[in-house]
């Protein structure tokens, strides 16, 4: 898996777009969590996870996107190291203030997607531009 990271600036949001493509699992996971850290720590405001290229999402993909949605509140995700106890975090947190924003997944993710207690932690948005006009000020 390769994840790209760009950026765009809008009027009031400096936003970075993460584009993981092929499978988000227990080999990738991290791969995108390092790449959200690098993100804010460049200054991003927001985080937008593109989908359209992951073909497979396991358990490690959904506590990876979990540990964004919980660095969109701008609060330390939970121990990774930690095993189920990252997991159980999916259904016992609160639903957030702000949740991730995630564009195009493919038919099966979205599926998938919308059958975890992830559900909760993200909006999920067709294209790209309603995304970004989505972005919290």
């Amino acid at each position: 898996m390769s994840i790209t990271r760009t950026y765009t600036q809008q009027e009031h949001a400096f936003t970075a777009i993460l584009h993981p493509k092929g499978a988000l699992d227990w080999s990738t996971y991290r791969d995108l969590i390092m790449q959200a850290w690098a993100a804010r720590n460049d200054g991003a405001y927001a985080l937008i996870v593109d989908l359209s290229d992951v073909d497979h999402i396991g358990t490690a993909g959904l506590v990876g996107l979990h540990a964004l949605a919980v660095l969109e509140q701008e609060t330390q995700p939970p121990d990774l190291e930690a095993g189920w106890v990252a997991i159980r975090a999916l259904v016992e947190n609160p639903r957030p203030l702000r949740p991730l924003l995630v564009v195009n997944p493919r038919p099966r993710v979205q599926w998938i997607l919308a059958r975890t207690p992830l559900a909760d932690f993200l909006t999920i948005y067709a294209d790209l531009d309603t995304a970004l006009a989505a972005v919290p000020r």
